[in-house]
């Protein structure tokens, strides 16, 4: 993965959930315009750098938490909707696909259920709490440049002298 690192994830993700939720829309939780009609689905990576293992910096691979949630004015609709979420990355096809990103759905939980009253109607949320673990696939490029050749010179005494 190059350029920004979390717009590729994202991209990622969006495209799977695209896939099979094609007629609902999706956008990011943080943006202040005006909100879609229902369904629709937010996402954002609340968590984004949770290390797996010690001092790699190389290929280095990481624990990404991302939360998905669904948005309607209908209460089953947007558990139904939560429920398929929490069932998605790991599916086949989505893992795999994800997979050949260098990310890989480690677990999933729900979240809570929060309902407003929003003047004239009900709002319902329901989604997933997704944990996926992603290798950066990052080359360490402080030290430019290569050896080209390399033309030993060894001195190697014959026999043994006493």
């Amino acid at each position: 993965m190059t350029d920004n690192l979390y717009h590729t994830i994202s991209a990622v993700l969006v495209n799977e959930l695209k896939q099979y939720f094609p007629n609902i829309p999706i956008r990011p939780q943080s943006i202040n315009n005006e909100a879609p009609t229902y369904p629709y689905i937010v996402y954002k990576i609340y968590d984004d750098y949770d290390r797996v293992l010690f001092n790699d910096v190389e290929n280095e691979t990481f624990d990404l938490h991302v939360q998905f949630k669904d948005i309607s004015n209908d209460e089953n609709e947007a558990k139904g909707l939560g429920y398929e979420l929490r069932k998605l990355f790991f599916l086949q096809q989505p893992a795999y696909d994800l997979l050949q990103q260098s990310i890989v759905a480690k677990s999933c939980d729900s979240i809570p259920p929060v309902d407003q009253y929003l003047d004239v109607d009900w709002q319902f949320t329901a989604g997933a709490d997704y944990t996926f673990e992603v290798q950066d696939n990052f080359t360490d490029q402080t030290q430019t440049g290569s050896i080209a050749s390399v033309n030993p010179e060894f001195n190697i005494k014959k026999g043994a002298e006493s």
